[in-house]
């Protein structure tokens, strides 16, 4: 006999329930796997449906990309190469086309190398019946616009059309060092350009004092300033603008991109750039500095930011967040949208 919380219980009785707890608890011990894990979202993609390179979508704004990355170099060799060939030779034209090259390859390794998609996982089980896949892990996170789990996730990317985790973070800061390398060494060759043309001896570009073209000049700043004051304001730049402002040196870029623009809007009208063209003397250059300096401020300020974030130990959404800053949803897109 032995003394239990009911009183005196027979021994036989006693290892009865002993009997019975051990049960129990190695039930227990064997079943914590399905009732402590957590589920994965319903239908998320996994590593084995994809193949070596084939885990970037193409959308429109990757579409968009691959067409004005092809741009880039084709006016600059269409308009500005062949006077900068006359002076120079072909040197500055072969190393564009080899920070072309070099862009182009980073763009296709970040496009469709694995970002770090989840490897499936065991069945989830309920009641002894399987309800989908365990979650693969903290180093997991979910990312609703591809719908997959991605180690060290950091954002999904529309201009490249793929996830950005830990798989293929390098290759996207290589991408964006590329692309800025590219577009700088253009604007450099823009404003050599312009300057060959203005620079004495004999410069073949002058000023025209003409008040109603300086007056034009002046009425059509006034009309760009209030066109780029409404696109900034208009739906398809209110979510992107503020994220894009939150880059290093955004702000000054922004104003260095603002003297540009007026310079392009005035010359024109107030100097004889027009008058000779040929292809030492080809104006497009001028406006070409334009697109080329927005692109070279843009992805430099990217490839600064993401640096600094890899050095930090943070990711694209963590930083965001901890900056206040949440994207801004369409209403049919509410529900599926996930934080940049």
């Amino acid at each position: 006999r032995c003394l239990t919380p009911l009183g005196f219980l027979p021994s036989s009785m006693l290892e009865e329930e002993e009997e019975k707890v051990e049960e129990k608890a190695a039930d227990q011990s064997e079943a914590p796997v399905a009732s402590r894990a957590v589920e994965a979202v319903a239908g998320s993609h996994w590593n084995d449906e994809y193949g070596p390179l084939g885990y970037g979508s193409f959308n429109c704004v990757c579409c968009n990309a691959w067409l004005l990355l092809l741009l880039l170099p084709t006016l600059f060799l269409l308009l500005v190469a062949p006077g900068l060939e006359l002076e120079h030779g072909g040197t500055l034209t072969r190393a564009a086309l080899a920070l072309f090259g070099l862009s182009a390859l980073f763009f296709c390794l970040v496009s469709n190398t694995n970002p770090g998609v989840a490897p499936r996982t065991a069945p989830y089980i309920v009641g002894g019946r399987e309800q989908g896949f365990e979650h693969p892990g903290e180093a997991y996170s979910y990312c609703q616009d591809s719908n997959r789990y991605v180690r060290g996730f950091d954002h999904s990317c529309d201009f490249v059309g793929n996830d950005i985790g830990d798989g293929n973070m390098h290759y996207f800061v290589g991408f964006l060092l590329s692309l800025a390398s590219f577009a700088t060494f253009l604007t450099a060759c823009c404003v050599l350009s312009v300057y060959e043309m203005a620079a004495p001896p004999g410069p073949t570009l002058a000023l025209e004092h003409d008040p109603l073209k300086m007056t034009i000049a002046l009425l059509l700043l006034v009309l760009v300033f209030f066109c780029f004051r409404g696109c900034a304001r208009s739906e398809a730049c209110e979510g992107v603008l503020p994220l894009i402002m939150l880059m290093p040196g955004a702000v000054a870029g922004a104003w260095l991109l603002a003297l540009v623009t007026a310079t392009l809007v005035v010359m024109p009208l107030v100097t004889d750039m027009w008058a000779d063209v040929r292809p030492s003397h080809n104006p497009a250059a001028l406006f070409l500095i334009l697109p080329y300096l927005a692109f070279a401020v843009l992805f430099f300020g990217m490839a600064a930011h993401w640096v600094h974030l890899l050095c930090a130990g943070l990711s694209q959404k963590l930083w965001l967040r901890s900056r206040g800053y949440r994207r801004q949803r369409n209403r049919a897109s509410q529900s599926g949208d996930a934080l940049v």
